[in-house]
């Protein structure tokens, strides 16, 4: 794996960094750092000298989600870039640590759910604002959500789209720690060091049947089919 522009990849210890390195736009990722993740998460499910993902973001944000301009290239058919990094975050089986701070938005949230700990600060600030946006949501956040936090707490944060606190994450259950901002990437770290040194093959048969990938991808081409609608109906509109 290469670093590209606006992502760094590092391999240490056991332990490959995947770092969104684009503050001037607080981490949203283009089309270029969705295939890059994508191919960065294949590989490592591969590599024997990688025990544990961890995911950080560069500057105040951790990850903004889609950049709007990149909507510019939808609709997105399974093959293309997307559709491909979603299904990528669902079928990695190596143990994911997302250190989420400052704030995160769309698939900034979402991506969180796929993670086997994610660990942010209590005032980090979180929204899902696809309601206000006109599309679907997405990475199986439909049914991932309700599973973490139950029915009528999913329907609140999707159908309102309100921003909510790393400190209501933590209560909901949605993340796994919380830790003062100035140290959320390096309890992530010490995270997957623990990650790290534990017996690879139990890790994975556990994420296994925690997470069973399987399940969730159909969900994910139905949501995508909802985005690429959405596109659509927007473009019709304004035409």
């Amino acid at each position: 794996m290469k670093n590209i522009e606006s992502l760094n990849f590092s391999i240490e210890d056991g332990l490959l960094h995947i770092c969104i390195d684009r503050p001037d736009k607080r981490n949203a990722l283009t089309m270029p750092m969705f295939t890059a993740i994508t191919e960065a998460l294949k590989e490592a499910d591969q590599r024997d000298d990688v025990l544990c993902i961890v995911v950080t973001g560069n500057g105040s944000a951790f990850c903004a989600g889609h950049d709007l301009k990149a909507f510019e290239e939808w609709p997105q058919q399974p093959q293309d870039p997307v559709p491909a990094f979603l299904h990528a975050i669902t079928d990695v089986r190596k143990p994911l640590v997302i250190a989420a701070h400052g704030s995160a938005a769309g698939i900034g949230v979402t991506w969180l759910l796929h993670a086997d700990w994610v660990v942010t600060s209590e005032d980090t600030k979180l929204k899902l604002p696809f309601i206000d946006m006109g599309i679907a949501p997405e990475a199986a956040s439909t049914l991932l959500l309700q599973r973490a936090v139950g029915l009528p707490l999913a329907k609140r944060l999707i159908f309102g789209g309100e921003t909510f606190s790393g400190a209501d994450a933590y209560q909901w259950g949605l993340v796994a720690e919380l830790s003062p901002a100035e140290d959320v990437q390096a309890r992530a770290f010490e995270r997957a060091k623990f990650f790290a040194s534990k017996d690879p093959v139990i890790l994975r048969q556990m994420k296994d049947w925690l997470h069973p990938s399987n399940e969730y991808h159909q969900r994910i081409d139905e949501e995508v089919e909802g985005i690429n609608a959405a596109v659509e109906r927007r473009r019709n509109a304004s035409a």
